[in-house]
Formats: structure tokens, sequence, C-alpha cells
């Protein structure tokens, strides 16, 4: 048996910390009352943005880390002619229509390449997709050039949107453990 747990900190945060309920401190023990001894008969696999959450009993049970970082160049490369492949000119679905595309070549996607260093696949991914919701917004689903970098350059401001979120929450949550 194989258990995943996306977003696992949300459920596994640190004893430690004040703010988390009596009923996610009682079920974070009963997990670990459950899982304390070594077995093969099932694996768990953690994902998380924030394992530095973890309860240290947490981290003691984990045997290998696994990080996997913001795509390199080349495999932005690979994702991005995948996700145009697979949302663009070949999506699939019994609905699902192709994208015309115009003007877009290789020396565009190589832009583009360039212009998201720093986006991770899912954020690539959503990139795609968008442009897709573009092009469907359109008389016979087409994506121009300009359509294309406008929605690259949403995406990156919606990124630093967010970025900043994080930032402003975090001075937050500071704040408010400072106020103890």
């Amino acid at each position: 048996l194989l258990l995943f747990l996306d977003e696992a900190d949300a459920f596994l945060q640190s004893r430690e910390n004040s703010k988390i309920s009596e009923d996610q401190r009682n079920a974070l023990n009963a997990f670990l009352y459950r899982t304390g001894t070594e077995t093969d008969k099932f694996m768990m696999v953690y994902a998380s943005n924030q394992p530095s959450q973890f309860d240290e009993a947490i981290t003691d049970r984990i045997d290998e880390m696994v990080e996997f970082g913001i795509p390199a160049e080349h495999e932005r490369r690979k994702m991005i002619a995948m996700y145009i492949e697979k949302y663009l000119l070949n999506p699939a679905g019994r609905w699902a229509k192709k994208v015309t595309t115009v003007d877009i070549g290789d020396e565009e996607i190589e832009r583009v390449v360039q212009e998201t260093g720093g986006f991770s696949g899912r954020a690539i991914s959503k990139l795609a997709i968008a442009w897709q919701a573009a092009a469907y917004g359109t008389e016979g689903a087409i994506l121009d050039q300009d359509t294309f970098f406008a929605t690259v350059e949403h995406h990156k401001n919606s990124m630093a949107q967010k970025e900043k979120w994080v930032v402003e929450a975090t001075a937050r949550a500071k704040a408010l453990a400072t106020d103890r």
C-alpha cells in the first residue's frame, strides 16, 4: 500500500505550534502512534512546500527526501512544447478543439522559455491552459502572437502578486507570534 499525502505540512505540523487545534493535535498523535514502527506493508510519501513545519516525530520517520526544484531552461523548453501539444495542437477529449496558432513558432516559444524562469511545472501547465482558454474565447479557437505573449505577462504578474501575498502573510504570522 502506498499512501500519498499532498500538502502534508497542513496536517502534520509541529505540535510545538500553539496555533494548532486540540483536534488536530489529537489526530496527529493518533497518526504518529499508528506509524511509529517499521513495516514492509505500506509506504508513506509526503509532499510539501514547507517541510520545515513538520512535527519533529514526522521528520524522524522520513527515510528519503527528494526535492523537486524549479525547472531549468532545458526542462521548461520540453514542458512548454509538451503542453502546447497537449492543450493547443492535439487536445484530448470529445469536446476539445484544436487551437490554430498564428505567428507562433520556435523563436516565440524560445522567448517564452526565457521569460518563464522561476515558473514551477504547475505554473507552466496553467500557462498553457490559459493559452487554450484565450484561444477558445475567439471565433475559430485562434491564438495569435500578441495574445500568446500577453498571457505570459499576465501569468508573471499573477505570480508576483502571489509572492507578495506570501511575504505579507509571513510578516503577519511573525507579528502574531511575537505578540504572545
